[in-house]
């Protein structure tokens, strides 16, 4: 089976031309730097490599399903994930987690999926076809097989389908693609069907093996035009969703906006009381492109570098240096360039202390195969002798790439350095920064706020 459909991957690749944008950077003069505290690692999370699918089976298993989806409960519950918590409007869930439970965590209730699946797969097995019941369903769990319909309940109505084109991805494509063409978009083989046809499974696979059934290529612009369906093992966590989504954030009570002074009062640098709390945010957030070939999504990670000052027992600075990581992998959806308020959920500092002369902000995405290795660092003073020190580590993290990273200085920022145009115009009075990777651009904005206490 694989063989004979090994030849509808062989397709031309369509060529993009690479954007070449520069980023504008503000530069402030500091003292001289000191110290370099040495480099450690990180953040070296291992992330499993994607095992090799067996294609010829997850082209049965996609054109079983394909037999069950003209079933209303069937093509219901494939809707309902498009309203799961982090969906964010996009149809994407987990086969293995809808077998593992057998429940509808939409319509809460036994899942449709499982039962029509089971039903049409235990009825085959009675005929003596080649479909394994047990062997599919083992495959979906050991193989976390997800599913994944970017345009589907966001350009569709439920209603409004006849039709559905069915699509599978597997690790192997995306690599040969890439190693053709850098800027390869993403193109997946695919077959259509109406859903007023009762087709059986037999049917389905006998078109595609005597060429009835017309096998194509489809991309972004095939989908956004055409309800779309593609399974895989894309490995974009939809299994642990949920947990992400629980993972503890920052307290409110310690993002009271009270008493924050307006910008437009123009207390500058030099004006800060000791007591004031002075948070830098990233009010609005958006990308310019995908950052992973069809029908991957964006998952965005932002790191922040910085230390502070403190003094020991005999009055030399001590330095605390961190690195956080703000975003983990949050998701944007394919081709969703809109602007996004509050992305990151929380500010980049919950207080750039005065000590604290400069950070370093990096933007990132998954990209598999890429490993990050990104040297971070912060430039601190001791406000008694006025001697800066800066520190210095690397971040590593696996299967990722940056937009890119800069530095920001503490005092331009307060009088006014994020209002100064880069080039890109402006989100409300913010200057819009951009910073652009081989693989995409992403636009934001930055925004101290201080609170006098």
């Amino acid at each position: 089976m694989k063989n004979l459909f090994g030849k509808f991957r062989d397709y031309a690749l369509s060529l993009s031309l690479s954007l070449s944008l520069s980023l504008v950077f503000l530069i402030a003069g500091c003292n001289q730097v000191e110290n370099i505290e040495p480099t450690v690692e990180l953040d070296n999370r291992a992330i499993g490599e994607v095992k090799s699918i067996d294609e010829g089976h997850l082209i049965e298993l996609s054109a079983f399903f394909a037999s069950i989806l003209n079933k209303p409960e069937v093509l219901n519950e494939f809707y309902g994930y498009s309203k799961l918590e982090g969906n964010e409007g996009e149809l994407e869930f987990s086969l293995r987690k809808v077998f593992e439970t057998e429940f509808d965590q939409i319509a809460r209730k036994s899942s449709a999926i499982v039962s029509y699946f089971k039903e049409n797969g235990g009825n085959l097995r009675t005929q003596s076809t080649s479909f394994d019941l047990d062997f599919f369903i083992k495959f979906m769990k050991e193989n976390d097989l997800e599913v994944l319909a970017p345009y589907l309940a966001r350009n569709f109505s439920l209603e409004e389908l006849d039709e559905l084109t069915i699509s599978w991805w597997t690790k192997e494509m995306e690599e040969e693609g890439l190693k053709k063409d850098p800027n390869w978009k993403g193109e997946t083989p695919a077959f259509k069907i109406r859903l007023s046809e009762d087709l059986s499974f037999e049917s389905i696979m006998k078109g595609l093996e005597d060429k009835t059934l017309e096998v194509f290529m489809v991309s972004d612009e095939y989908a956004m035009k055409n309800p779309t369906i593609v399974f895989g093992a894309f490995e974009e966590g939809l299994y642990d969703r949920e947990l992400q989504l629980k993972e503890a954030r920052v307290s409110e009570a310690n993002l009271s906006y009270i008493n924050v002074v307006p910008s437009n009062v123009g207390i500058g640098c030099a004006q800060i009381q000791s007591n004031d709390v002075v948070r830098y945010n990233i009010p609005d957030l958006r990308i310019r492109d995908n950052t992973r070939g069809w029908p991957n999504g964006n998952y965005i990670t932002i790191w922040v570098a910085y230390a502070a000052y403190s003094s020991n027992s005999s009055g030399l600075p001590t330095l605390g240096f961190s690195v956080n990581r703000l975003v983990t992998e949050k998701k944007i959806n394919r081709s969703d360039f809109d602007w996004k308020s509050n992305f990151v959920g929380q500010p980049l500092l919950t207080h750039w202390h005065e000590s604290n002369l400069s950070i370093q902000i990096i933007f990132a995405y998954k990209k598999s195969g890429k490993d990050l290795t990104q040297t971070v660092n912060s430039v601190s003073n001791n406000p008694n002798t006025g001697a800066t020190v800066t520190s210095t580590q690397t971040l590593t993290r696996r299967d990722t790439r940056t937009f890119g990273s800069q530095h920001w200085w503490r005092c331009p920022e307060i009088n006014g350095a994020h209002k100064v145009d880069t080039g890109h115009g402006f989100r409300g009075t913010n200057a819009i920064w951009q910073m652009q990777g081989q693989d995409g651009r992403i636009q934001f904005t930055l925004e101290p706020r201080l609170t006098r206490l």
